[in-house]
């Protein structure tokens, strides 16, 4: 009894293999990095899809009386039901991701004015004060559409355009400014102004392309 139970889970899986039309790789570039999917046919119309992406990198910005050092790294986690409308091409997605993505930062070249008139004199502080971390909710829905052009008999282009929800962005600062004679107060005020202008940023553009083989 158990010999045929075997058996017959060994068959099943082999005849899944075999059928070209079960399994999809596609490596993959975009807005969530570089990374890799494989999608799974289900029947026809429908089918699962897991990717994992990533990527990291600097970026500075010269704002006013200060400079911004900043890194970035994306990493995440997919899963996503594809469903096919015309059982090619064509797909509407939907799905999750778990997101470990962050911007880590400082902020140093500060510019500290003391005295009034001519006898007033700048200070500029060049070693970071203020460090900082950004991210957003780790578990992030997808929402999405995309297409599969085929160019050869097992090989075609996979493009990907939605959005992730990621929530508010929690902003957590380290600051040591008041060594040089800004207030607590002066402080929590410029991290609201840039809790604030973080708050529309709630919704993550994707866009992803990838070259799929189909086994």
């Amino acid at each position: 009894m158990r010999i045929a139970f075997f058996s017959g889970l060994i068959a099943a899986a082999m005849t899944s293999v075999a059928n070209a039309d079960d399994f999809t790789l596609t490596p993959q570039a975009g807005t969530l990095g570089i990374g890799i999917g494989a999608e799974k046919r289900l029947d026809d119309a429908w089918a699962a899809r897991f990717d994992v992406s990533g990527a990291s990198f600097d970026f500075s910005y010269a704002a006013h009386r200060s400079d911004t050092d900043n890194r970035a790294r994306l990493f995440s986690l997919g899963a996503t039901a594809d469903y096919y409308p015309y059982e090619q091409g064509l797909r509407l997605s939907g799905g999750v991701r778990l997101s470990g993505s962050y911007v880590k930062g400082s902020l140093s070249n500060l510019e500290r004015r003391y005295g009034k008139g001519k006898d007033a004199i700048t200070v500029i502080i060049r070693d970071p004060l203020t460090t900082y971390k950004i991210t957003q909710n780790p578990v992030q829905p997808y929402l999405g559409l995309g297409y599969n052009l085929k160019i050869k008999d097992r090989l075609s282009v996979s493009l990907d355009l939605g959005a992730l929800y990621g929530g508010q962005p929690d902003l957590d600062v380290v600051s040591h400014a008041d060594r040089y004679g800004f207030t607590d107060k002066q402080i929590q005020r410029e991290i609201r102004k840039q809790q604030e202008r973080l708050n529309p940023y709630q919704v993550y553009p994707v866009v992803q392309i990838g070259l799929t083989y189909r086994f």
